[in-house]
Order: structure tokens, then C-alpha cells, then sequence
């Protein structure tokens, strides 16, 4: 195989990878929530291995479908200017020339810096907006310039279908895996219920808490230090392996004490585990 054609054919398979990466991601707030054990599955798979992509602190992430996505607002924009880049890339010939200058894709990493450093050193807080903008500029005119450099401009032919064809494997893998994280994973709804069962005169809401934002490591991180959120400072003081899943929370809306609080009976807090969906731990008030 040519060179220009290995080339190609790792372009189809990055863009294939990223685009199903991507798909999952941004469906994963929904598929957490789904009763089908399959679809929940899946959703679950994405929080829990993108543990090692990121943070997953809830307070950086954007929100979809009532529900914190499992990486971070910076790492979604990332990904999506590699996607849009990758789109943009098959009609390069019609885009402006400047978008594939080596000078653009080194600036682009500038605003991306600027924002994180400047966070870093307590000069200003950056937002989910500035770190989606600038994660978006960077990711496309990196990505960009990459595509146009190796493979200009890409065009259909039979590596597509090799791509994708190897591309299977991958799509059975995460099939099967969803499969059997699906069948030992609560709904939803299950948890509703037993927060029901502990306290039915309470408006109940249920949300899903990311591995990661769960995890023993979170207490060492500066930015929850003083962070004042009712969940992430009681979630952070669990000590508990269930953690590595997730955890499911049922909370109760519209207190004044903080952002929320917990379904509770006889003054305590309640926090349950998404893999058997059995009480973990119980704060006192």
C-alpha cells in the first residue's frame, strides 16, 4: 500500500473513531438515564472510562438531557473541532487558504493556554463558554492544518470502507461490554424508587455522579477546595471502592442551603451505588 494511501486510510479511521467517540459522549447523559439495560449500558461505559480522559468534575461539564456529560466542556471541544475539522477538510479547496497555515494552528493553542493559565494563577475563572470556544478554535485549525499536510483533501474510495470495516471489532467490543455493565447497573427509575420508599413526600430528583467527580482522588483537588457545592464536598468524603462505578443520587429540589439536598428521612443523606443500587453511604445532618 502507498504511502498516501496508509495515510488516507488512518484519516477514515480517526474520523470514524472520533465520530462514534463523540456520538457516545454526547448521548451518554440520555442512555444513562434509559431503563433498557443495553442503551444504559453503553451510557455507563463512557463515564467510566473516560476516568482516565478526565476530571469529570460536574461544575466544568456541560449539561445534556438533565445530565452532566462524562468529560469535561474543554475535552468535548476538543473532539468536536477534530470532527468539524475532519468534515470541513473534504471540501478544503472552497474554505480559505489561511485555515492551513502552520501560523494559525500553533496561535490556536494560544486562547486555549491563555484561558487555562490564567485560571491557574487565580487572575479570573474561566467558563464552560470560554473553554468550549477556545478548545473548539484549537482542536479544528490543529486538526486542520494535520489533515491538509497528510491528506489533501480526502476523498472517498475503498480505504473508507477498509476503515470501517476495521472499525467492527471496536463496535462489538463496546456492545458487548455495555452488554454486561448494563445487567449489573440500576435505572434510574430503580433509584427513584427507593428514594421514594425513604421519603414519598419530598419532589425527589435523581442524577448520576461520574467516576471520577466520585473518586477518593477528587478531595485533592484545589478547585473543589473551594468549591462550595452541598453534593461534591459530601461525595468527596465517601470512602468507598463502589465509586469506581459511579454513583446515583437522589436529592431533593429548591432548598435554600445549597445547590442540593439529599432525599432524606430522619435527618440523614442518602447516597446509592448505580452497580447494585444499595445504600453507601448516610450523612447526618
Amino acid at each position: 500500500m502507498q504511502s498516501s494511501h496508509v495515510l488516507e486510510f488512518i484519516f477514515y479511521l480517526c474520523f470514524f473513531l472520533v465520530s462514534v467517540y463523540l456520538f457516545l459522549i454526547i448521548l451518554s447523559p440520555l442512555l444513562i438515564q434509559s431503563d433498557n439495560r443495553i442503551l444504559l449500558g453503553m451510557g455507563a461505559v463512557s463515564y467510566i472510562s473516560n476516568v482516565l480522559m478526565c476530571h469529570q468534575l460536574p461544575e466544568r461539564s456541560l449539561e445534556l438531557f438533565g445530565q452532566y456529560m462524562p468529560i469535561c466542556s474543554r475535552d468535548v471541544s476538543l473532539f468536536a473541532g477534530v470532527f468539524v475539522a475532519c468534515i470541513a477538510s473534504f471540501a478544503s479547496d472552497k474554505l480559505p487558504k489561511v485555515l492551513k497555515s502552520s501560523w494559525l494552528a500553533i496561535l490556536s493553542v494560544v486562547p486555549l493556554g491563555v484561558d487555562g493559565v490564567v485560571q491557574l494563577f487565580g487572575f479570573w475563572e474561566s467558563t464552560n463558554a470560554s473553554r468550549f470556544a477556545t478548545g473548539l478554535f484549537a482542536g479544528f485549525c490543529i486538526s486542520y492544518y494535520a489533515v491538509n499536510v497528510f491528506v489533501s483533501p480526502p476523498r472517498l474510495s475503498k480505504r473508507t470502507l477498509t476503515a470501517l470495516l476495521v472499525l467492527l471489532p471496536f463496535l462489538a467490543i463496546l456492545l458487548g461490554t455495555s452488554v454486561y455493565v448494563g445487567s449489573g447497573y440500576r435505572t434510574k427509575s430503580e433509584i427513584l424508587s427507593k428514594a421514594k420508599a425513604i421519603n414519598n413526600d419530598t419532589d425527589i430528583k435523581v442524577f448520576y455522579i461520574a467516576p471520577r467527580a466520585f473518586s477518593s482522588s477528587i478531595r485533592n483537588d484545589e478547585y473543589l477546595r473551594d468549591y462550595n457545592d452541598t453534593v461534591l464536598s459530601d461525595v468527596s468524603g465517601i470512602r468507598s471502592s463502589s465509586g469506581i462505578y459511579g454513583v446515583w443520587v437522589a436529592v431533593a429540589s429548591g432548598d435554600s442551603n445549597g445547590r442540593y439536598i439529599f432525599a432524606s428521612g430522619n435527618g440523614s443523606n442518602y447516597f446509592y451505588d448505580a452497580m447494585s443500587g444499595e445504600l453507601i453511604a448516610e450523612f447526618k445532618h
